[in-house]
Order: structure tokens, then C-alpha cells, then sequence
């Protein structure tokens, strides 16, 4: 069941959690828009993600993936491609059943052979966030694929047949882990309301996909040049979502955190505890206008989830007022909780909590 509560609000995040101020500090990685040849695009269901395509369509939203943000230090303007299939063979490329990745060119070199489709990515399955451009159906694991490959699978897996590759792919570079070692920062565009973005990562003379996110009208994606990623979005009305990772100087995708955040409850609250394991939290009599709720989790993948709640107090103006004594075992909200099985915990656990993570993934800090 999708967890949606219908209100006017729309709620603006407000993480006082250590690591947040890391996360979306400054210095977004920027973009240089390339046209290629064109062959031919912390949880929703199949008939969710057909409305909001079709919703999307007429939206006004922009979708971020840290284009408007600095540029990446040593991005540089790369040359466009327009027969990037065939001329994939023009790298020198062993041959082997994925069609072939390993390269005499190396670092720079290999990544722009990639850009003007004369090399290919391979796909590991790792790092893979993607929702609508749904990139574990459309891609095989372990084989490897030009930009224009891989946006024609995409779109021939859409079911819908709504997402159409623009031609338009914007590349930078960016360093993962402050090593030096540079990483190609690629966003494929998909119509003007998807794109997918990509950081790939030259390994022993082979390009592969560390890490894919998709982005639309309603989220958004922002990847810092030190490799760490932002990314967010409306869940509804009254609900916002974030989610905190980074890619380290190996090409190992590492996620950190995800909150769900919804300002005033409108109905009885879906509480989750595991996957699709969830109770329902009974609202009734309850001050639901002044009442906000942020379910965290350490897990990228919904059905790996298990969930932490905290909830705070509110006032008319939506800011957070919560005091200690909300916390004692008499509050009403906290009793409903407990009742349904699940336990809440207060802001100081939570940040205790996420510091915890942040040391156990060696997030980076500032």
C-alpha cells in the first residue's frame, strides 16, 4: 500500500542530522551538454509510475541532477558522436561475450572515446537507484554498452512507451574520494522531464557504471565533485523524501541514509517496520495538524528496508517545536506507536544514530 497523505503543505526537509550539512554543502558537479546520434528511452507501483509519467508530461517542475551547481574542477567540453554504435569498434577492444571493454586507453582518454561513442560501459548491477528508468530490467549484468545502446534498452524495457533518449547527454568530471583519479560524470536525458545520471569509473583499461539514479519532475539528484550524492523529492503533498550516499575512490557505491518527512497527518499514519511489512497507526483525537513524522533507513532498496521513526511537534507556521517533555512515555502519539509494535525514537537518538552510519561507511564529512 503507497504511503500518501493528502494536505495542501508542501514540506521543505528540515535535517538538523549530522552528515546532512555534508551532503547538500556546496560545490555540485556541473555539465557540458552533448548531443549524440540518436537510434531511438528512504516506492511506487507499476500503476503509480503510469500516472505520474503521464503527470509528468505537463509539469513545469525542472529535474536537478547539480547542473545549475559549480563545475566540476578540469570538466571540459567533449566532442559529439552521431554513429555511436558502430563506431564503438574503433577503440582498440578485446573481444568477449559482452561484446568487449577492455581498452589499451586509459583514464581521460578512455572517457572521451565513451563520450563520442567509441567505447562502451559495463553494466554491474551495483549502485543502481534507478526507479522509472527502471536500468536492472533494461541492462544485463556484466555486459557492456555504448551511451546510445544503453538509452535504446532503456527505452525498449519502458512498458509504457513514454520514454524517449533526446540525443542529449551531458558529461563532467568529477573526483571520487579526493584521489586525483578522475570519474566521468554522464546525465542521459530521456523527453524534457527524465535523465539518468551516471558516474563511471575507468578500471584497468574498462569503463563501468558505479552508480545510475534517475530523476524527474518531482525529484531531483545532485552529485558533489568529491563523489557524494543528494537526492530527494515529493512523496506528496505533505510528504518529502531524502536520501544521502557517495561513491569512494574504488567505485564502491555506499549509502548512508534516507528520511521520509510528513508535516501534519492527514488519516490514520502507515507505519513500516521490514519490506512491505507495515501497521496502521491509529490517528484519531490526536493534534494531527501540529504532528510530523521522519521514517529513516540505512537500506537503498525499499523491500530491504527497516525503518526508524521519530516525531516532532509543529507549529502554525510548520516549524519544529518539540520539546523534551514530548518525548516522555505519556505522549499519546508515542503510546499509539508502541501499541502497534513500533518503537520511536527522539532527535538526539537519531543523530546519534546517524553518526554511527557515517562512521561505519566512512562517509565524508564536510
Amino acid at each position: 500500500m503507497k504511503r500518501t497523505i493528502a494536505t495542501a503543505l508542501v514540506c521543505t526537509l528540515m535535517l538538523s542530522a549530522a552528515g546532512c550539512g555534508a551532503a547538500s554543502g556546496e560545490g555540485g558537479s556541473g555539465f557540458n551538454k552533448e548531443p549524440i546520434g540518436q537510434e531511438n528511452s528512504g516506492a511506487a507501483g507499476d500503476q503509480a509510475k503510469a500516472e505520474d509519467a503521464e503527470n509528468a508530461s505537463g509539469s513545469d517542475a525542472k529535474t536537478e541532477t547539480g547542473s545549475d551547481a559549480k563545475t566540476a574542477a578540469g570538466s571540459d567540453t567533449k566532442t559529439a558522436a552521431a554513429d555511436g554504435t558502430d563506431s564503438a569498434a574503433k577503440t582498440e577492444q578485446s573481444s568477449g561475450s559482452d561484446g568487449g571493454t577492455k581498452s589499451d586507453l586509459k583514464g581521460k582518454d578512455l572517457y572521451e572515446a565513451f563520450q563520442k561513442g567509441e567505447a562502451r560501459v559495463k553494466y554491474r548491477g551495483t549502485g543502481d537507484i534507478a526507479s522509472y528508468l527502471e536500468t536492472s530490467k533494461a541492462l544485463e549484468v556484466g555486459k557492456s554498452y555504448t551511451i546510445e545502446e544503453l538509452a535504446k534498452a532503456i527505452e525498449e524495457a519502458d512498458e509504457y512507451n513514454d520514454l524517449k533518449f533526446s540525443s542529449e547527454v551531458e558529461y563532467s568530471y568529477i573526483d571520487c574520494g579526493r584521489d586525483g583519479v578522475p570519474e566521468l560524470l554522464a546525465k542521459a536525458w530521456f523527453g524534457d522531464e527524465f535523465s539518468l545520471a551516471m558516474i563511471i569509473k575507468e578500471i584497468d583499461g574498462e569503463l563501468v557504471m558505479c552508480y545510475d539514479q534517475d530523476s524527474w519532475s518531482r525529484s531531483y539528484v545532485e552529485i558533489r565533485e568529491d563523489g557524494i550524492i543528494e537526492g530527494g523529492g515529493s512523496g506528496g503533498a505533505a510528504i518529502h523524501i531524502e536520501d544521502y550516499a557517495y561513491v569512494d575512490a574504488n567505485g564502491d557505491y555506499k549509502f548512508y541514509y534516507g528520511v521520509e518527512e510528513t508535516l501534519t497527518l492527514y488519516g490514520d499514519f502507515y507505519a513500516y517496520r521490514t519490506g512491505e511489512d507495515y501497521v496502521v497507526i491509529p490517528t484519531e483525537g490526536l493534534d494531527r495538524d501540529h504532528i510530523g513524522v521522519r521514517d529513516y533507513y540505512f537500506e537503498p532498496r525499499y523491500e530491504d528496508r527497516t525503518h526508524y521513526y521519530e516525531y516532532f511537534t509543529i507549529d502554525d507556521n510548520y516549524a519544529e517545536v518539540t520539546a523534551e517533555a514530548d518525548y516522555d512515555d505519556s505522549n499519546e502519539l508515542k503510546q499509539r506507536f508502541a501499541e502497534a509494535g513500533i518503537k520511536t525514537y527522539t532527535k538526539s537518538e537519531m543523530e546519534q544514530k546517524l553518526k554511527d552510519r557515517a562512521s561505519e561507511i566512512a562517509y565524508p564529512a564536510g
